[in-house]
């Protein structure tokens, strides 16, 4: 092993400053008080980092729980809605989580035999069935999610009112663009005059 290889493995030159280092730990970077400040692009790469450990946890929370994406993101609206006071019909499913009525109606079947969720009487639309969760899938998701929210809530409390403001600014900024980034349908160019006199010529009219 060459001479100093060993600690390249540890310090890389910071991309925004040659002279200033950060320490590049098991995790990713790391930023001292003596590191500059981490640039746009090392809060993206933060970005896809944190998508993939959610995407990892919602994983390991299907497995564990036996469910698929669809079922897990149908039990979290339904303890969402019913903390908030609100009995969730399965048209609301059907919008929640855009499949069809026949999709949404077997997803209920299976929350309902495994114990997640059952149907009731609708307290409002008479006409209709409410979905709501039991204990059981509360007390399951609570104990697989809980320690997890604890930790981010810890990471959150421990920045100070600026920093808070100034991530809150950053991560309203991504969702905006996010929201917004919807690609504009492409127009075609208008054919040029010879050219639809070249199209009239063969029989078809020009594109407008």
């Amino acid at each position: 092993m060459a001479k100093g290889q060993g600690s390249q493995r540890e310090l890389l030159p910071h991309p925004a400053k040659g002279l200033k280092w950060a320490r590049l730990s098991k995790n990713g970077y790391w930023y001292g008080e003596c590191s500059p400040a981490p640039e746009a692009v090392h809060l993206w790469e933060l970005l896809r980092r944190y998508g993939q450990a959610e995407r990892k946890m919602r994983a390991e929370t299907r497995g564990s729980m036996g469910m698929n994406e669809t079922d897990l993101s149908a039990l979290r609206f339904l303890l969402r809605t019913h903390r908030g006071g609100m009995v969730p019909r399965q048209r609301d499913l059907v919008d929640e989580l855009g499949i069809s009525h026949a999709s949404v109606s077997a997803l209920i079947d299976r929350l309902c035999r495994g114990g997640y969720a059952e149907r009731v009487a609708h307290p409002i639309d008479r006409r209709s069935v409410g979905i709501v969760p039991t204990e059981y899938s509360d007390a399951q998701i609570r104990a697989t999610l809980q320690r997890m929210h604890a930790h981010m809530l810890d990471a959150a409390s421990a920045l100070s009112a600026t920093e808070r403001r100034a991530v809150a600014k950053f991560l309203e900024g991504i969702i905006s663009s996010v929201e917004s980034g919807q690609p504009e349908p492409q127009r075609q160019p208008k054919p040029s005059p010879q050219r639809q006199e070249r199209q009239i010529h063969k029989g078809r009219a020009p594109l407008q």
